[in-house]
C-alpha cells in the first residue's frame, strides 16, 4: 500500500507530458467572433490649392460612434511535420452613420463647413491583415517566431452638410476614399498551459519615411485559448492597432490617423 501511494504522488507531482497538452500551434484554426472596438479616427484633408485643412476627429466633431461591435474573422495553419512554418489572416470591418450639428468650422479639402451646418455622413472602415512567420523555437509546450506581415487600411467616408448662408441654401460634400497596405516586422510568442488552455501574443511594427504613403503602424494582440472539445472552443482576445499615415495622392494630400483596440470573442475550429 505504502509503494503504491509513492508511486501516485510521484506521477501526480511528475510534468505533464507533450502529448497531454493543447499543441501550441494548430495544423489549421477558424475563428469567428465579435471584436467590441474603441475607435479613433481623425484626418486633414488639405485643399487642392495648397492650404493646409482642419484636423477633423470623426468622433469629436462629426458624431460618429467611439464604440461599435464589429464582425471579426481569424484563419491560420502550419506547414511541415514540425510545425514551425505559420500563416495567419484576420480581418474586420464596421460601418457607421451620423447625423448632428456641427459646433466648429470645418476645413476639409476645398470646402469650408460653417458652425451650425446640418452634417450628415458614413463612415466605412475594413482592415485586413495577413502574416508569416517562422517559429524557430518550438518543443511541444511552447513556440517563439519572427516572421513578415502586412496590413491593409481601407476607409470610406461621406461627408455631406448643408447650411443657410444670408438667406441662400448651400451644400456641401467631400468623398474619402482611401486604401493602403503597412509592411511590418512581426514576433509571436504562444504557449501551451493544458489540455485545454493556450495563451499567445503577437507584435508587429512598421515605419515607412518619403513617397506617396508615410508614417508608422503598430498592432499587439494576446489571446487565450479555452478548448472543452477537441475541434471547438472559444478564443478571448485583446487587440490594439494604430496607424498614423501622410498620404500624397493626385487628388488630395492629408494624414490619415486611425486607433482600434478592445477585446475579440471567436469561437474557435480547429484540426
Amino acid at each position: 500500500m505504502k509503494t503504491a501511494v509513492v508511486l501516485l504522488a510521484i506521477a501526480l507531482s511528475a510534468p505533464v507530458a507533450a502529448q497531454d497538452r493543447l499543441p501550441p500551434i494548430d495544423r489549421f484554426d477558424l475563428g469567428v467572433g465579435l471584436y467590441a472596438a474603441d475607435h479613433d479616427l481623425d484626418t486633414r484633408w488639405d485643399a487642392s490649392d495648397g492650404s493646409r485643412g482642419a484636423r477633423v476627429d470623426f468622433q469629436r466633431d462629426l458624431g460618429f460612434a467611439d464604440r461599435q461591435d464589429a464582425l471579426a474573422w481569424r484563419i491560420g495553419g502550419s506547414l511541415g511535420t514540425a510545425r514551425r512554418h505559420t500563416f495567419d489572416a484576420f480581418g474586420y470591418d464596421y460601418d457607421d452613420t451620423s447625423m448632428r450639428v456641427l459646433d466648429r468650422m470645418l476645413e476639409i479639402g476645398d470646402n469650408v463647413y460653417p458652425v451650425d451646418a446640418s452634417f450628415e455622413g458614413r463612415l466605412d472602415l475594413d482592415i485586413t491583415g495577413v502574416a508569416y512567420t517562422w517559429m524557430f523555437l518550438h518543443d511541444g509546450r511552447q513556440a517563439a517566431g519572427i516572421g513578415l506581415g502586412a496590413m491593409r487600411y481601407d476607409i470610406r467616408a461621406d461627408l455631406d452638410a448643408s447650411a443657410t448662408l444670408a438667406g441662400t441654401p448651400a451644400a456641401y460634400a467631400n468623398d474619402l476614399s482611401e486604401d493602403a497596405w503597412a509592411p511590418m516586422l512581426r514576433a509571436e510568442y504562444v504557449r501551451s498551459l493544458s489540455m485545454r488552455w493556450r495563451w499567445g501574443a503577437a507584435l508587429a511594427y512598421t515605419r515607412k519615411n518619403g513617397g506617396a504613403v508615410s508614417g508608422d503602424a503598430f498592432d499587439a494582440q494576446v489571446a487565450l485559448d479555452y478548448l472543452p472539445w477537441r475541434h471547438l472552443g472559444f478564443s478571448l482576445r485583446y487587440n490594439y492597432n494604430n496607424v498614423d499615415l501622410d498620404l500624397r495622392r493626385t487628388r488630395f494630400d492629408g494624414n490619415i490617423h486611425l486607433n482600434n483596440r478592445g477585446p475579440q470573442l471567436l469561437t474557435l475550429f480547429r484540426f
